[in-house]
This record gives C-alpha cells, structure tokens and sequence, in this order.
C-alpha cells in the first residue's frame, strides 16, 4: 500500500481515501486536506475527521484544523476537549491556543463553563491571546480554582490584559498559591507592571522555597528594571542553584549598578561556565574600571564564549571610561 503525501491532494481524491477502512491512509488524507484549505468542503470533511473512530485519525484532524477558519471549526475543537483519547485533547488544546480569531471568545467561554478541569484550563488558554475584557471576570474566579492547571492558565489570560485593576490579584497568587508552578507564572504576569508594589512582589518572590520562582523573579527583576532590588539580587548571587545566580547576574548587569561588580567578579571564579559567562558580560554592561582586574583574569578562562564574553567586556569599559 503506497502512503505517500504526493499520492495527489484533489478534493475528490481525498474525499475516496478518508472514508477508507485503513485507518493510516485515513489519516494521510486528512493531512492532504490542508492542500485544499481554500475549498469549504475540505473544511467539512476535516471537522468530520475529528469524529473518526481512530484516535490517530482525530488527532490528525486537530492538529490539521489550525489551517482552517470558521465557527464550525471552533465548535469541532472544543467538542474535542472532551474527546475520550488525551493525544487529542491535547492537540485540540493546541490549536485552539493558537487562534486569533476574536469572534470565536463568546464560544470559548461558553464551553468554559464545562465542570472538567481540562475543558477549562483549555478554554482559558485559548482566551489568553485573544484579550477579551469578558475573559476578566472567569480568570479572576478561577484563581481559587482547586485544580493548579486552572488557575496557572487563568494566570496568563490576566497577565495578557495587562491591567492594573487585577495586579494585586496576581501579587497574592505569586506570593501564595501552593503550587510552586503557578507562583512562578504569576512572578512572571508581573513584568507588566511598574508601580513600586509590582517591584516589592517581585523582590519577595526572590525568597521563595522553590528556586524555579526564584530564578523568575531574579530574570523579571532585569527586564522591568528594578533599581532597589540590587541589593537583594546581590544576595541572589548566593543561591544554593547556580541557575538562580545567572539570572540575577543578568538583571544586575541590566541595572548598571556599579555595587554589584565585587560579586560578578567573584562569580568569575564558579565552575559553571554559563555563570561565567553572564557574570562577565553583566562586569561589561556596568563598565565600571573596578571590574577590569576580574575580567583580565577571565580572559585566559579554559571556555572560549567565557573568554569571547571577557573581552568584549574589557573593550565596554575601556570605551566608556
């Protein structure tokens, strides 16, 4: 039996192989189906394929379906959240996450209201780029949702809004979910903000028991530009995981505070080599003479990106002073 993808892509033919009895060339018809898009009977015939009774086949179809547009489309997906086989809910997860459409919110909030936690976490992710002010109101209740999935994506639909009105909301999440993954995307849905209660959030969080909350707020601390978290980023550089300390010697070197440039220095010396390497290029965003002595030491460092970095770092300081 020839399975080949070039075995043609006309409708009609693919129309006679999708009703086969073999469930595999079902399944390759329905990926020739995307040559078609442009056909509203091709449309069917792949909303028709998530009904399939192969799993295989389905899963096909959901993953195939994010080429096509339509409120049929949409409906197929999210009946498919409840789909009896998880490698299909989860691919009609995906390709629902990764529609545009804002037309489609009234109905992706609607299936929201299904009791399975699945259905719900899905809904609220298919929501997240699409930043209706309707999807306000189901991310804030499904913050005390029982179910972790739930609230992380409830999360993200709030941090997209990007408004001010829920920040305390998402404070009181990264500071106290039980979930060390949650709190972490809740670190994380602070980047939006720049009042001073964002940044003392942001500088608590660099004391949490989980080091992967740790290393966001070290990471987030950098890019909204936290000047009074220096000192708490140079106590950061002390952290048991070596992945917390490259992130904070990136957000201090973001910062350009020269107070910082004794503990890079020193982190010049750790047998991480990609510590190495933030430590030097951060002694370089500073550019403070101080840390030249540092970097001439790492510029014979046994990595040559560690070296490459040193001296690049040398030339900053150089130039700027």
């Amino acid at each position: 039996m020839n399975l080949s993808f070039e075995e043609g892509s006309d409708l009609d033919d693919i129309r006679g192989r999708i009703t086969s009895d073999d469930a595999e060339m079902r399944r390759v018809a329905v990926i020739d189906l995307v040559d078609c898009v442009d056909d509203e009977d091709a449309t069917e015939l792949a909303v028709q394929a998530l009904s399939d009774p192969d799993a295989g086949v389905r899963a096909e179809a959901a993953r195939i379906l994010d080429e096509f547009e339509g409120e049929s489309v949409i409906a197929a997906l999210l009946n498919a959240l409840g789909d009896s086989d998880e490698t299909v809910r989860e691919a009609a997860a995906e390709t629902l996450s990764e529609n545009k459409d804002r037309s489609a919110g009234s109905a992706i909030l609607q299936r929201f209201e299904d009791d399975d936690s699945f259905v719900k976490a899905s809904c609220l992710r298919a929501l997240r780029d699409l930043r209706l002010p309707a999807s306000k109101a189901v991310a804030l209740e499904s913050l005390s949702h029982p179910d972790a999935r739930v609230r992380r994506e409830a999360v993200g639909v709030l941090a997209y809004l990007k408004s001010e009105d829920v920040l305390l909301a998402l404070m009181n999440i990264a500071s106290t979910d039980a979930d060390p993954q949650v709190r972490k995307v809740g670190v994380g849905s602070l980047i939006f903000s720049r009042t001073e209660r964002a940044a003392e959030a942001l500088i608590k969080a660099l004391s949490d028991e989980n080091w992967q909350v740790r290393e966001e707020a070290a990471l987030i601390i950098g890019k909204v530009g936290v000047s009074s978290a220096v000192a708490p980023l140079i106590e950061a550089m002390n952290d048991d995981y070596w992945q917390v300390r490259v992130k904070a010697a990136g957000s201090l070197g973001k910062l350009k505070d020269p107070a910082a440039v004794d503990v890079l220095g020193q982190a010049l010396s750790f047998n991480i080599s990609n510590l190495r390497k933030e430590a030097a290029a951060a002694l370089g965003e500073i550019a403070s003479p101080a840390g030249l002595p540092f970097l001439e030491a790492a510029s014979g460092d046994i990595d040559p990106d560690v070296r490459k970095v040193a001296l690049w770092a040398i030339d900053q300081i150089n130039q700027k002073n």
